[in-house]
């Protein structure tokens, strides 16, 4: 797949700048791509809990992305032992499985799901220094405990303020403005949090207007080209924005949930960019290959948890196999493009945090990607 070689390329090519003539070595003196690592994934498959069907389908979808990334990893030369946990969600299951001693040799924790879960994981990663990823829910270093707690998504507000800092970027030359609507579904925060991450980026100014005494008309410069993101997720706020995508010099950005929207002529949004931190075109060349190997082991296509499972174990795999559990170290402040979203990680406080995003524009019923984070 021509994700994954551009992907193992880089981890080869910085393994080869880091390593030298000796190699990087694990503490007990293996070469990384010679030693057996120890992953355990800990997630709510809620066996046997009928009631629990929605969760459980969900977490068999990413577990199917898991086992198709395996098979990518072991034909790169990843020597791995995977232990799969059922956490029920119940945090007192959390803490039996953790009291097994062979739990303080693993290499690598990816999981649990729920807060009451990630606390216990947390405090036992905590002690024994292991690298911790939550998977699908973002969660605060409640311990403060100094180890690598990895968070695979970001807040809300975060999410926002990375969105601005991906706008400064794709769009330099832009005059910006932030429409904020008052819907009672869209954070109060949405448009403070864009305007300073754009700003922090850029040098220059974006204005948060209300669409309605304040226009992209009223304010418009009249000579830069206009960029103009909509934080509301409601019907009126597309149909404002659909009012002006087809104006000169004008682009027009919005939540990618305008898709969703019963509408007879879906082609009325061509042209339009859409912000979000889960994209997988069907016309992607990496996400045909994987929906053919995916048809041919499981049957159907593959779900949207099916393509985070696959992204993020290929990620973790990769990166382990390439500087040991000391991989987080060398992570920070580089750009992955993976099948469903960007992964760029920083440091914030004792946290590692993922800071990319989606920038995709929609034709002819199809979704194209059109910017990743630089």
């Amino acid at each position: 797949m021509r994700i994954n070689f551009l992907f193992i390329l880089f981890f080869a090519g910085t393994f080869y700048k880091l390593s030298g003539q000796g190699g990087i070595v694990s503490k007990d003196k293996i070469p990384v791509f010679e030693k057996e690592y120890k992953i355990v994934l800990m997630l709510p498959f809620c066996i046997d809990m009928p009631e629990k069907y929605r969760v459980r389908d969900k977490m068999a979808d990413y577990y199917e992305g898991v086992e198709m990334a395996i098979e990518d990893l072991k034909k790169q030369g990843l020597n791995m032992t995977l232990t799969v946990y059922d956490t029920r969600m119940d945090s007192m299951e959390v803490i039996r499985l953790l009291s097994n001693p062979e739990m303080q040799k693993i290499d690598l924790l990816i999981g649990p799901v729920y807060d009451s879960e990630l606390i216990e994981a947390e405090k036992f990663c905590s002690i024994y220094n292991i690298p911790m990823v939550s998977p699908l829910r973002y969660f605060a270093n409640k311990t403060g405990g100094n180890f690598p707690l990895i968070n695979c998504v970001s807040p809300d507000s975060l999410e926002y303020y990375y969105m601005g800092q991906h706008a400064a970027l794709a769009f330099k030359n832009f005059q910006a403005l932030v429409v904020e609507n008052t819907d009672k579904n869209v954070k109060p925060f949405a448009a403070r949090n864009f305007k300073r991450g754009y700003e922090i980026v850029s040098g220059k100014k974006c204005k948060i207007i209300d669409g309605k005494i304040k226009t992209p008309t009223t304010e418009w410069n009249g000579k830069d080209s206009l960029f103009i993101y909509y934080t509301s997720k409601n019907g009126s706020a597309a149909g404002s924005a659909l009012d002006n995508s087809n104006k000169d010099k004008w682009i027009v950005i919005g939540a990618a949930d305008w898709l969703d929207v019963d509408r007879s002529n879906y082609n009325v949004f061509n042209g339009v960019y859409f912000y979000d931190s889960y994209c997988v075109p069907s016309i992607d060349t990496t996400y045909k290959n994987i929906r053919r190997t995916f048809r041919n082991k499981y049957g159907g296509d593959p779900q949207r948890y099916t393509f985070i499972g696959y992204d993020q174990f290929m990620f973790f795999g990769s990166a382990l196999m390439t500087f040991n559990n000391q991989f987080y170290k060398y992570i920070i402040d580089k750009n992955f493009r993976m099948v469903h979203t960007n992964y760029r990680f920083v440091q914030r406080g004792n946290l590692i945090e993922n800071a990319g995003t989606n920038l995709f524009y929609f034709e002819n019923y199809n979704i194209y990607k059109a910017y990743w984070r630089q």
